[in-house]
């Protein structure tokens, strides 16, 4: 029993003395972090205000300062057509080195508080292309700096950002919307700060998938200078570039507007079967389709971006009234001539006309009283039914081939 108390007591002891080594170590990692930062802040003359490339004790050993831009795009969101704008959540990370930041401790890095980042010189990057911009700062600002020992500056901010795009709706609603999205320094041109995209995948989007759209999650990027028109000889900032690609999901537009179209203007064609002479029946099936056709067509509208041109959608909604409104011209004409009629003499003639040329027995010659044969045109209004049952399913056919060919294709 006393050597079990004994051996309990020793391994508190133990635990105790590990816990008082840890605390200790760790009590003067953070002394030395401090102390480190102090020095270069208060003892080195450090001035945030000068660009690392600029304070280098010479005029003529200036140069600028390279920084290496990340981008990750957490979340994209409220894609607005009528603003041509959208939204963004990103990790935006900036990289440089600033000599004046060296020390000679290479197993520690300097992790900076918020009042501590404040006072190391931070590149001005701003997004000319934003309409708002809001740092994330809950609980607290949401903002990273680590200085490693060579000096290599890792700056990071979690940002919010409205950001306009310009688009082209002329093959809404399958039209492709390139959106160029620019950093680049506020004051400082090309001669103080130039920017890189890191080597990899500079640019990332971690949610490819929108309700309407489908994302490149991995966007195209490049450099260049931005705004050298605005300064002589040629001077300007220098500018990182990359494209945002917004492929429009049709599978939500066919639902709501081409298929229902289509079936539409397959039901108007159902009046090529019924009788010429079936007035009330043809009529109200004509109304019908044509006054669904033009509620969907200011559905559709409704919906879509409000621009001056013509999109693509103007274009099928106007040639599918157009296929309605032909299906009711067309009764208008069969039930005009399947109407005529003619006097009981004629009518006699055009009954001998019809046994003789079908050579029938001259007993069969048919009664002049009856009605098909006081509307001589009849026949030829069938005829025109017939024909309709064929040319207009093959010509809607030709036009749905060409818009789904060539209009995509643009």
């Amino acid at each position: 029993m006393t050597n079990m108390n004994v051996i309990g007591i020793e391994k508190h002891l133990f635990s105790f003395f590990l816990m008082f080594t840890l605390y200790n170590v760790y009590t003067e990692a953070i002394s030395l972090q401090r102390q480190i930062l102090q020095d270069i802040l208060e003892h080195r003359d450090y001035d945030k205000r000068i660009p690392p490339g600029i304070d280098l004790g010479d005029i003529y050993e200036e140069q600028p300062t390279n920084v290496s831009v990340q981008l990750f795009i957490t979340e994209m969101y409220d894609v607005n057509v009528n603003e041509m704008d959208f939204s963004i959540t990103c990790y935006l990370r900036q990289r440089w080195v600033d000599h004046r930041l060296n020390f000679s401790h290479p197993n520690i890095t300097l992790e900076l508080t918020q009042d501590e980042i404040s006072s190391i010189w931070t590149p001005d990057t701003f997004f000319p292309e934003s309409k708002k911009g809001d740092l994330h700062t809950i609980t607290k600002p949401n903002t990273l700096m680590h200085i490693y020992h060579n000096g290599t500056v890792l700056y990071s901010l979690r940002l919010h950002l409205q950001l306009s795009c310009s688009m082209d709706f002329h093959l809404y609603p399958l039209d492709n919307q390139r959106c160029k999205i620019h950093l680049e320094s506020y004051g400082l041109t090309a001669k103080k700060l130039l920017y890189s995209w890191i080597d990899g995948t500079p640019v990332h989007v971690l949610n490819e998938n929108l309700p309407l759209y489908d994302i490149n999650g991995r966007p195209p990027t490049s450099v260049s200078l931005c705004h050298t028109s605005l300064f002589n000889g040629g001077t300007g900032f220098s500018c990182l570039e990359m494209v945002i690609e917004l492929k429009r999901s049709i599978g939500y537009y066919m639902t709501e507007i081409f298929i229902p179209d289509i079936l539409i203007v397959v039901l108007s064609w159902v009046s090529f079967w019924l009788h010429p002479l079936a007035v009330p029946g043809r009529v109200s099936l004509g109304a019908v389709t044509v006054l669904t056709m033009s509620s969907l067509g200011s559905a559709s509208r409704r919906n879509a971006p409000r621009v001056s041109y013509v999109k693509a959608v103007d274009v099928w909604s106007l040639f599918q009234i157009l296929f309605v409104f032909a299906a009711l011209v067309e009764f208008s004409v069969v039930n005009v001539l399947a109407r005529i009629k003619v006097s009981d003499a004629r009518a006699s003639q055009i009954a001998q006309e019809r046994a003789s040329k079908h050579r029938e027995s001259q007993g069969n010659v048919q009664d002049p009283d009856k009605d098909e044969n006081r509307r001589p045109y009849l026949e030829r209004a069938k005829k025109i039914d017939k024909i309709s049952r064929i040319a207009f399913p093959a010509v809607y056919l030709f036009f749905n081939f060409l818009f789904w060919v060539t209009v995509p294709n643009l």
